[in-house]
């Protein structure tokens, strides 16, 4: 059981209010902690969810760089984790991540960015930008517990062979 809230955006290029897409809570088997993902893309979140069904993570999504600044510095309890997506075209992936890592109320909180595999240079630039873990879309859909395993625990990149990039 779990309870879900979403603005939907249909066709029309109606920005959501705040940013804000969507918010869901899934108390499965966890406790409630909270991830971010800032995603304008209206497919990918739905891969993100049923990724954290099972583990319980209660997952909020918002599209732009104002609505992640704020939910990343204002929510309470902080966000167990932040995940962005380099492929935005509402907001500056690299510059959004340089500020979450130099921001002294969200520098703490672990950060993962995801691209397709192809797109070498919005991997290096999230890297260079203080990403914690940089990881294709494909691994991303197919391994998140592992990968978030990974991001929050800081286990070895060779625990287990994820498409990191």
């Amino acid at each position: 059981f779990y309870s879900k809230r979403i603005v939907r955006l249909g066709k029309s290029r109606v920005k959501p209010p705040n940013g804000i897409i969507e918010s869901m809570t899934t108390p499965l088997n966890g406790d409630g902690q909270i991830l971010l993902l800032v995603s304008d893309d209206l497919m990918f979140p739905s891969r993100i969810r049923e990724g954290v069904r099972p583990l319980g993570y209660t997952l909020h999504v918002v599209g732009t760089e104002a609505a992640a600044l704020t939910a990343a510095a204002k929510t309470h309890p902080a966000p167990t984790a932040i995940l962005v997506n380099l492929t935005a075209r509402r907001y500056n992936a690299p510059d959004l991540i340089r500020t979450l890592k130099t921001t002294e109320a969200t520098q703490a909180i672990p950060l993962l960015a995801f691209a397709g595999h192809v797109e070498k240079e919005k991997h290096a630039a999230a890297r260079h930008a203080g990403a914690d873990l940089v990881a294709a879309n494909s691994s991303v859909s197919l391994h998140l517990a592992a990968i978030l395993s990974r991001l929050l625990n800081g286990h070895s990149p060779h625990d287990e062979p994820l498409e990191e990039v």
